[in-house]
């Protein structure tokens, strides 16, 4: 079956809002204080031409190679094939902060002793996810979409009726800019299901869409965080969504928790399935390279807290952005 229009736009939402919502704006925040909100709207605007872009490629070289295609048929063979490797590589680094914050937020919640659990339990889901249709795990998405919009909104607007203070604070700008354009970097991954859709003006649709309600969301949240000061430490940032809601609602740290939970495993489960198809282009069959994929994610998430490795600097190593550049500031 072939996604609709809807069903593109929750998919790609649930992408981009991902892991990155329950930590980034809270890294944001940590970094730059107010500023950041000017920040997001700065990183968004730059976003969009991206955005166009990938849309159009996406319609007119519909291909499970995704952005390496674009490269081959620009640039060679050569060129495409190094493509794929690059893509290829951020497997041990940008998918295992979605796996540790899943289970960072079900463990604040149900119990840290159970961590290691956590994780397992997580990659077996994406696994499982990634072995069904594509078309069940967007209508999956779409639940998860309206969920996560509308707990944003409650809080955005509680937010609005709290004393607001300004403090003044070192501000990191480009550090912050760095972060923050993490949450926008699948949207490349998204040109590999372009010819999923019923009709293919809808993938262009359903890119620009997404990408306008993402950056409304994540400057909802962080203006969320400013007001109830819910950042500024690494086990505040892992939990900053869990603060503000316990300041609105009982129960809310297992309620968010469970909520966190499954939108980092939607988010991650397209994430893989991207990155899997995208290895069936190097002649490795899907399963084959779905459960290779899938044990290096584990693998890593794993060794992450057995040599304490800082959330902010896995993120740093996908950005790209020199590791020297984060301080031990969380």
């Amino acid at each position: 079956m072939k996604l609709s229009l809807i069903q593109g736009i929750a998919t790609i939402i649930i992408t981009l809002l991902g892991s990155g919502v329950f930590i980034v704006p809270a890294l944001s925040a940590t970094y730059s204080g107010w500023v950041a909100l000017i920040l997001w709207f700065v990183i968004a605007l730059m976003i969009l031409p991206v955005a166009f872009v990938f849309g159009k490629l996406g319609i007119m070289y519909p291909s499970a190679g995704r952005s390496a295609t674009f490269v081959k048929e620009a640039f060679g063979k050569k060129a495409g094939f190094a493509t794929k490797l690059l893509y290829l590589s951020i497997i041990p680094i940008g998918p295992p902060v979605v796996i540790i914050t899943a289970a960072s937020y079900l463990a604040g919640a149900f119990g840290g002793e159970y961590l290691i659990e956590f994780i397992f339990l997580a990659s077996g889901i994406i696994l499982i996810l990634n072995l069904i249709s594509l078309t069940v795990s967007s209508n999956i998405n779409i639940a998860v979409v309206i969920t996560i919009i509308t707990i944003i909104s409650v809080f955005f607007i509680v937010s609005l009726f709290q004393k607001q203070e300004i403090n003044a604070q070192e501000i990191h700008l480009i550090k912050t800019l760095g972060i923050i354009f993490w949450c926008f970097v699948g949207i490349e991954a998204m040109s590999h299901i372009s010819h999923e859709f019923k009709n293919e003006n809808d993938f262009f649709k359903a890119v620009v869409i997404g990408i306008i309600v993402v950056a409304f969301m994540y400057m909802a949240v962080t203006f969320s965080l400013l007001v109830f000061n819910a950042y500024g430490n690494e086990n505040k940032n892992l939990h900053s969504l869990v603060i503000v809601a316990s300041h609105i609602m009982p129960y809310a740290d297992k309620i968010m928790a469970v909520v966190a939970f499954i939108i980092c495993i939607m988010a991650l489960n397209l994430y893989v399935a991207s990155l899997t198809r995208l290895s069936t282009t190097l002649n490795i069959g899907f399963k084959k390279a779905l459960f290779i994929i899938m044990g290096i994610i584990l693998t890593v998430s794993v060794l992450k807290f057995m040599f304490r490795f800082k959330i902010d600097l896995l993120i740093t190593y996908s950005n790209g952005v020199s590791p020297a550049m984060i301080k031990k500031e969380v």
